[in-house]
């Protein structure tokens, strides 16, 4: 089931909200979190009973494991062997499901032919409930506050069956299921705690209801139009017919917006379904189409992602790196290249393969983790410091983003390509022609969806700085404000604005009757 379906929309989540807030009061938050998790199974149960006893036989064995890091005595050796089998089972089984075919199709004769496509087929939301419960995992150990706090005392039957059943609840909670957001333990806590809990605020309504209106806009009206052109150049690259350039040229930003309001999209519905029932998860998305530079751009796009593998990759390796360096007396630049360089480059790798296992993705992560690189060191010399105090902030985040804007386009079009050979065909006729071929017809069709597409991305505030009076999620990241102040518009609670969310959602379901999935299940 998708939150663009009907049936979510209109029957699964209002019941959920109705039953949510009249007995969650009555019968307290534990009550609440199961029915919620009931709900939630439900939503899930749609993709498939295999796909959903996966999901179940991993929260048991996460869960398994939880018990024994939180009970066993201090004695580091055994909590640390059960902090393995847990991630051993969580990323072993990420693995299996999502790199095998690629494993065997690389050291035998076989190819991605030879499977099936159940074989193929990964399973929906399992690369995000990973990297939930292993985060859970890791704060267990550590026996974060947070933890202890939520599971409570495990003592007795009806208490490890009530902890199951949290612990169930924050890995299933179907706003954040299929296609995150990643959430920590110490951000959704404290709310499940709060004495409010359960009971209505017309405020968290308004701003859930608000989100999601914007969220399913910027899915079927937007991303869904720019899909078709898209996906026409895409798989002409790889046929390797010839294109008019300028049409090349509107492909590859038809998908890099598309990608942006597609996952967007989701996020504003993740985030505003979960608001609904008073819960603030951790902002996602901010503009990072509007950013300045790549360091400035991973503080925007899919944030929580980011930070999830920043933590279990960067970090450990940037630690290790460091104390390596010390220990061998190296000089600086080798310390440099061991603690910030190669933990980087690792870093990003981890981040495109993630998506899955493809060249396209390994060279995607090398290019950024080599940008990235580039773009640290660069700010730290003196050049930079100085071409700091010669000029504004605003003619720099200005030039910033322009020089920006064409590389990391190229680098999605590289992203979206099936293959090296495709991603360079199509480099070759975005810059073959491109100021001797006249606009094709295609490509003046999509002008009209494409110009209004980024007139939106640049100009206009996003859901979170639209929403901003209402704090409708948690700071991922601090980011600066881009957008133009006569843009900066903020919603309020009012008829005029009522009025034109309403508009805005009767123009999203002109057009839900098509129903494609959103990008980001594929990964």
């Amino acid at each position: 089931m998708l939150f663009t379906s009907p049936t979510f929309l209109f029957l699964l989540y209002p019941l959920a909200l109705v039953a949510f807030y009249m007995l969650t009061p009555r019968f307290g938050a534990s009550f609440g979190l199961g029915l919620l998790l009931i709900v939630s199974l439900l939503f899930y149960t749609a993709w498939g009973s295999f796909y959903f006893l996966l999901l179940i036989c991993s929260i048991t064995a996460n869960f398994a494991s939880v018990y024994f890091l939180l009970t066993t005595p201090d004695e580091k050796r055994y909590r640390r062997l059960f902090l393995w089998l847990g991630l051993v089972y969580d990323f072993g089984t990420l693995f299996w499901f999502k790199y095998r075919w690629f494993v065997v199709s690389t050291f035998t004769s076989g190819t991605a032919h030879d499977f099936s496509v159940v074989d193929l087929a990964i399973p929906v939301g399992i690369s995000f409930y990973t990297f939930q419960q292993a985060i859970f995992l890791v704060d267990a150990y550590y026996r974060d506050a947070s933890v202890l706090a939520y599971l409570g005392d495990m003592r007795g039957l009806w208490a490890k069956l009530r902890a199951y059943v949290r612990h169930a609840f924050f890995v299933a909670f179907f706003p954040h299921l299929l296609i995150g957001p990643i959430i920590y333990l110490k951000e959704f806590q404290p709310q499940i705690a709060n004495p409010t809990f359960g009971k209505v605020r017309r405020r968290n309504l308004e701003a859930g209801l608000t989100l999601i209106a914007l969220g399913l806009f910027k899915k079927i009206v937007i991303a869904d139009h720019l899909a078709p052109l898209a996906d026409l150049v895409f798989e002409v690259s790889h046929s390797h017919v010839a294109l008019p350039a300028v049409t090349a040229w509107l492909g590859a930003m038809a998908y890099y917006a598309q990608l942006y309001f597609d996952f967007s999209g989701y996020s504003d519905m993740a985030l505003g379904t979960a608001r609904g029932l008073g819960i603030r998860f951790p902002i996602n998305f901010y503009s990072p189409l509007k950013a300045v530079g790549i360091m400035d751009f991973y503080r925007r796009w899919h944030m929580t992602l980011t930070r999830a593998i920043a933590r279990f990759f960067y970090i450990p390796l940037s630690l290790s790196g460091a104390r390596a360096a010390q220990r061998w007396k190296l000089p600086k630049s080798s310390a440099r290249i061991l603690g910030q360089w190669l933990p980087l480059l690792l870093n990003f790798e981890a981040i495109a393969l993630w998506h899955n296992a493809r060249t396209t993705f390994v060279l995607f992560g090398i290019f950024h983790g080599a940008w990235y690189i580039a773009e640290s060191e660069a700010r730290k010399t003196r050049g930079w410091k100085l071409w700091c105090s010669m000029t504004t902030d605003r003619t720099r985040a200005f030039l910033g983003r322009a020089v920006f804007f064409i590389p990391m386009l190229l680098s999605f079009a590289l992203f979206r390509s099936s293959s090296v050979a495709d991603f360079f065909h199509l480099l070759a006729q975005m810059f073959g022609g491109m100021f001797t071929q006249s606009l094709h017809g295609l490509g003046l069709r999509y002008l009209g969806i494409i110009v209004p597409a980024y007139g939106v991305l640049w100009l206009f505030p996003n859901s979170m700085e639209f929403l901003r009076r209402y704090r409708p999620g948690i700071p991922t990241y601090e980011n600066r404000i881009y957008g133009w102040k006569p843009f900066l518009i903020a919603w309020r609670p009012s008829w005029l604005w009522a009025v034109a969310v309403g508009a805005l959602t009767l123009v999203s379901l002109h057009y839900m009757g098509q129903q494609p999935l959103f990008l980001y299940l594929g990964f």
